[in-house]
């Protein structure tokens, strides 16, 4: 943008993308970073600047991101615990628009070692979640019905309705970001969640 002569502030980019995520989660899910870019430029009146550089840009976001978004504090101890204590895990998780991209963060974790099956919902499912079929395909592959399943997620829009939808117990995680829905059970950290299944 700077090479072709224009000038925007870092705060005034932030305060627009932050929107345009707002409104892709509103709208069907769309997680496609490509999408953001070329909604922001359409938004500043620069549709003309269109080109590779825009999936270059979206490559570049969550090489940033994954290295700036390390697992919160308790995971490893979480998983450790509910994989001692004889449960098995698995994790359901939406295509971020970039084929290949959200699996290959995943398995950067550390926390990989405790799984044994991933769904990449939008990927290996038709549909992203609330779509139920990546969480009866995540339960398909553990070799266990919905119902013996427990299903712990952090966004109301997302996570509830598909879970319950196939009959999982549902434990929401309330931390920043949207509010709602009807889970089964309330946690406030993945520890508390553990203690909840394990009770």
């Amino acid at each position: 943008m700077r090479r072709e002569g224009h000038y925007y502030t870092e705060t005034n980019m932030f305060r627009r993308l932050r929107l345009i995520d707002l409104e892709m989660h509103g709208r069907k899910f769309l997680y496609n970073r490509d999408i953001w870019w070329e909604t922001l430029l359409k938004q500043l009146g620069l549709s003309v600047l269109k080109g590779p550089w825009i999936h270059r840009t979206t490559l570049q976001y969550w090489k940033t991101y994954a290295g700036a978004s390390p697992p919160f504090s308790d995971t490893m101890s979480t998983m450790h615990r509910l994989k001692k204590a004889g449960y098995r895990l698995g994790m359901v998780s939406d295509s971020d628009g970039t084929p290949g991209m959200k699996m290959k963060r995943i398995r950067r974790q550390p926390f990989l070692k405790y799984l044994e099956t991933i769904v990449v919902a939008g990927e290996d499912t038709p549909n992203v979640k609330p779509s139920r079929r990546p969480f009866t395909l995540v339960a398909e592959q553990l070799g266990l019905r919905p119902r013996n399943c427990v299903y712990i997620g952090d966004n109301p829009n997302t996570d509830i309705q598909g879970a319950k939808g196939v009959g999982m117990m549902m434990i929401i995680l309330k931390r920043r970001g949207p509010k709602g829905g009807h889970p089964d059970y309330v946690a406030g950290s993945l520890s508390d969640a553990a203690r909840l299944i394990i009770r």
